[in-house]
């Protein structure tokens, strides 16, 4: 007996390193960082990560490190895999970031390096595609190692003194503090078990996901985009502020909005419109996605799809149409468009995102509502802003309803409100049915007509400007233009005026050194800030230095 035991320790003894026993993986990778004069190792559910001027890797260094991670990438199936980082990344000790590469599936040694140059922000995103999937970040679940298990690790980093700000520790910091994941998932499950429609989304992605104005929404106003839920949100107000940023720091993501495009031609909205709703050729997206207030048409409830583009970056929608099971599986989402040819998918696509890029200015898709369709767009606590061909304006026009019964049009094409008029907004009837592409009409009373040429003047008071469209933003839910006269940069705003049929215009100019004149609407009452210059012969010259103005129209 005492001879066979010898035997069988003799023969373990002789197996082959590859079936000895390994220490069990966890989840994330391990880092080793260094600055010059210290060094530190811990891990983190993903090597990804985000610095602005001043910020490290981790709270005892300073911002210029090098950091090494280590680990191993899991592969569910074999394939050509391209990896792409702004660092070195090795697989199987072979340095393949950016070259396509045969791997087989299991667990491939993972390596990154990196160096922090100095004086820069830096920024870093292990993404990865193959013939199997698009380009996309890679998920945290296939990053695992056999040292450290990054919950515990980030512990033992939140007690240490910091030297420099480090945003990836404070972001888990300030989760763990307002206890995020209690009822989120959060790179594991949530520790409270919600299912079905009361379970909120995860928060995992939502760095890549989520655009700031939206998570600024969320995390300090409570905005509600899941109203049927039981569990109402409580996200703190101020005390959860940073976390608009962070999200993005440690995702290794754009920090602010993200990837957008501008609200959708006529024509460019009228398919999308088609695929959303119930009729021929529609994916039927309102039988279980609410719009515009308005409950889905089916027994599933999924978020209001006038506010996606608001909340969703315009890259992660596209990931989500394509393939939605990649990024929440188990989803009831269809994958409407992978068994389609890629060009007929990818025109759906661009379709659909162009078109919720009008937000709430989209008419009510066909087949959510009994009865006729209704196209009236319908202003009410937010203003609308619609590109539209319409009457009276060039072919770039931008039709934009205020809340209190004020409506204008700025054409594009002339950078000028051309006309306003007072009542309800528009009826898209003619944009959207039939072939689409007709002129949206007025359903007000105007008080408004611009006369000829541009108001404002740079140089000559008397000679026509040059002008050149530079687009707009929505600032404080208001359009703000951004135009060039004479190459001067020059910003606009519109309101309802305090007076009925009235406007009030914001007006921002870059630096010149030429005299700037105003010149007045005919047949209406202008009226100006005291102080701001000479009016005589229906125009003002600004006085030198003038950055910002305003004026009111009305009629008399």
């Amino acid at each position: 007996m005492f001879r066979v035991q010898i035997l069988c320790l003799v023969g373990l003894l002789a197996l082959p390193g590859s079936l000895v026993a390994q220490p069990a993986l966890h989840p994330g990778l391990t880092a080793t960082a260094t600055d010059g004069q210290r060094t530190a190792k811990f891990a983190l559910p993903t090597p990804n990560f985000t610095l602005l001027l001043g910020e490290s890797i981790h709270p005892t260094l300073k911002p210029e490190f090098r950091v090494e991670w280590n680990g191993v990438l899991k592969l569910a199936r074999s394939g050509r895999y391209t990896l792409f980082a702004d660092a070195k990344v090795f697989v199987d000790g072979k340095e393949i970031q950016g070259q396509p590469t045969a791997l087989e599936a299991g667990e491939r040694t993972l390596k990154i390096e990196f160096t922090r140059k100095p004086g820069t922000t830096a920024r870093v995103q292990l993404q990865w595609e193959c013939e199997h999937f698009a380009r996309e970040p890679v998920p945290h679940t296939a990053f695992a190692n056999r040292e450290l298990a990054w919950a515990a690790s980030v512990t033992e980093q939140l007690t240490v003194a910091p030297l420099s700000s480090a945003p990836v520790q404070e972001f888990h910091r300030l989760t763990r503090k307002l206890n995020c994941a209690e009822c989120h998932e959060l790179y594991g499950p949530a520790k409270r078990e919600l299912e079905g429609a009361d379970a909120p989304p995860s928060l995992t992605d939502a760095g890549n996901k989520l655009r700031a104005s939206w998570l600024t929404q969320v995390l300090v106003s409570n905005k509600r985009i899941r109203p049927w839920m039981k569990l109402p949100p409580a996200h703190l107000g101020e005390e959860a502020r940073p976390l608009v940023k962070l999200f993005a720091q440690q995702a290794g993501a754009e920090l602010g909005e993200g990837t957008t495009i501008l609200p959708p031609t006529p024509l460019q909205a009228v398919e999308g419109l088609k695929l959303l709703g119930k009729g021929d050729g529609g994916l039927a997206c309102i039988n279980c996605h609410d719009f515009a207030g308005h409950r889905s048409a089916g027994d599933l409830r999924g978020p209001d799809m006038t506010e996606m583009h608001a909340r969703i970056r315009t890259d992660w929608l596209l990931r989500w149409l394509r393939e939605p099971s990649r990024l929440q599986p188990g989803t009831a989402m269809p994958a409407f468009f992978s068994d389609m040819p890629a060009t007929q998918a990818d025109a759906k696509m661009a379709a659909l995102v162009h078109a919720l890029a009008a937000g709430k200015s989209l008419p009510l898709p066909e087949g959510l509502l009994a009865g006729p369709q209704d196209y009236r767009l319908v202003v009410r606590d937010e203003p609308i802003v619609f590109r539209t061909f319409i009457a009276d304006s060039s072919t770039r026009s931008i039709a934009v309803g205020l809340s209190g019964g004020v409506n204008y049009v700025f054409d594009a094409e002339q950078c000028r409100v051309r006309f306003a008029w007072g009542g309800e907004f528009l009826d898209v009837a003619p944009v959207w049915t039939g072939r689409g592409g007709g002129q949206a009409k007025v359903l007000g009373k105007r008080f408004f007509t611009a006369p000829d040429g541009h108001p404002l003047r740079i140089g000559n008071p008397d000679v026509e400007p040059q002008l050149k469209f530079l687009g707009y933003r929505l600032v404080d839910k208001f359009p703000e233009f951004s135009f060039e006269v004479n190459g001067v940069r020059v910003r606009q705003r519109v309101r309802k005026g305090t007076a009925e049929s009235s406007l009030e215009w914001e007006f921002a100019l870059g630096e010149t050194r030429e005299p700037v004149w105003f010149l007045t609407p005919k047949g209406l009452a202008t009226t100006f800030a005291s102080g701001l210059g000479e009016l005589a012969d229906a125009r003002i010259k600004l006085k030198p230095d003038t950055r910002f103005f305003e004026v009111t129209v009305s009629t008399r």
